[in-house]
């Protein structure tokens, strides 16, 4: 018995959103952990380092398990038509446009509180922690806002 379009659709929505909530999570501690390393006096902590690996390997596993019990055994292809319906769906380009003004605004605003945050540091480390804080600040609001805007209910 074939699967109405329909249910494939709903499958790939929540996919996408699952996957988004992960690179959330995924921005978050990478984020923190680039961080970390910046502001680490002397060299980097040994363990710093391995917990990149670590990290690749546990989101690897972690998307894969996502795939196969949100889609059920289907596969994310981009060319299919339930996917591109999801991705060119014009409810979801808004919520993307609008999270993106907001999180602009947003970085542009916290880059002198940060600026003043890491003014004490060396000039190197002072630097890259402002860009590790800007970049983890922008894409988690990102997505944060993205996810918020994509649960509103909409007119029509």
């Amino acid at each position: 018995m074939a699967e109405s379009t329909d249910s494939r659709s709903e499958r790939y929505l929540r996919f996408s959103h699952r996957t988004m909530v992960a690179l959330l999570i995924l921005t978050i501690v990478l984020g923190g952990l680039c961080l970390a390393m910046a502001l680490s006096l002397g060299d980097t902590p040994r363990w710093m380092a391995q917990a990149a690996g670590v990290l690749f390997v546990a989101v690897v596993i972690g998307l894969t398990t996502l795939q196969k019990l949100t889609l059920q055994g289907d596969r994310w292809d981009p060319k299919s038509p339930e996917v591109q319906a999801v991705l060119q769906d014009e409810w979801r380009q808004t919520n993307l446009n609008r999270a993106i003004r907001v999180a602009f605004i947003v970085v542009l605003m916290a880059q002198i509180p940060i600026g003043l945050l890491v003014a004490q540091l060396p000039s190197l480390r002072a630097v890259m922690a402002m860009a590790i804080t800007t970049l983890t600040l922008g894409m988690a609001t990102l997505i944060a806002l993205f996810l918020f805007f994509s649960r509103e209910e909409h007119d029509g």
